[in-house]
């Protein structure tokens, strides 16, 4: 018999959680152990969003659950959209407990692509008619520290493949996405297919 393995499950920006309940469903009946986290100031984690100093502290949640880990443990990291960020990092930083990770539709930061860079594209990207908040706790000549994804966005760029239970689901949980800076301090994740064994699901 085939020895289960550990999923260790990392939802996107303004998501939590109780986003992967169909996936954890389906992992959790093939036998498998599954952990669905809470990133700093998502779900059902305490924190507000406007409490996070920088980047890191918003995946926080994920590097002190692969401190817990038993040494002798390996997990199979799977992150989305922003997700890929707490992935990279993790990786670096846990090579010995990770025996995979899949990217889906996520963040892939490394040498050639700054965390800085992966903002100003996605800022960039954001379609000013659509119904997105920005929050600017720095004020208004500052970047914004924050973003609330609004119902039409959700709708035409985030679920339109989606039942629209789910999008409804989601509209019910959402809390703003950190915008955060890296720390200066911070080193950027080099993470290489030598680290861990990488899979990248790309999305239509």
């Amino acid at each position: 018999m085939e020895r289960r393995k550990h999923f260790v499950l990392v939802h996107g920006a303004g998501h939590g959680a109780w986003c992967w309940y169909k996936v954890a469903t389906l992992l959790k009946s093939a036998g498998h152990k599954v952990t669905a986290l809470d990133m700093a100031a998502s779900g059902l984690h305490p924190k507000r969003v406007e409490e996070l100093r920088d980047i890191s502290d918003y995946f926080e949640p994920l590097m002190e659950f692969m401190k817990s880990l038993p040494p002798e443990e390996r997990v199979i990291l799977v992150g989305h959209s922003m997700g890929g960020l707490c992935n990279s990092v993790a990786m670096e930083r846990f090579p010995e407990k990770i025996s995979s990770a899949v990217f889906a539709t996520a963040i892939m930061p490394g040498p050639d692509l700054s965390f800085t860079a992966i903002r100003e594209e996605y800022a960039r990207q954001m379609n000013p008619n659509m119904d997105s908040q920005y929050t600017f706790d720095n004020g208004p000549d500052n970047p914004p520290t924050s973003l609330l994804f609004g119902p039409d966005y959700m709708s035409m760029q985030l679920y339109q493949l989606s039942p629209t239970e789910d999008l409804t689901l989601a509209m019910l949980l959402l809390r703003p996405r950190p915008m955060k800076r890296a720390p200066v301090s911070w080193r950027l994740p080099r993470v290489t297919s030598d680290i861990v064994n990488c899979h990248l699901l790309v999305g239509a």
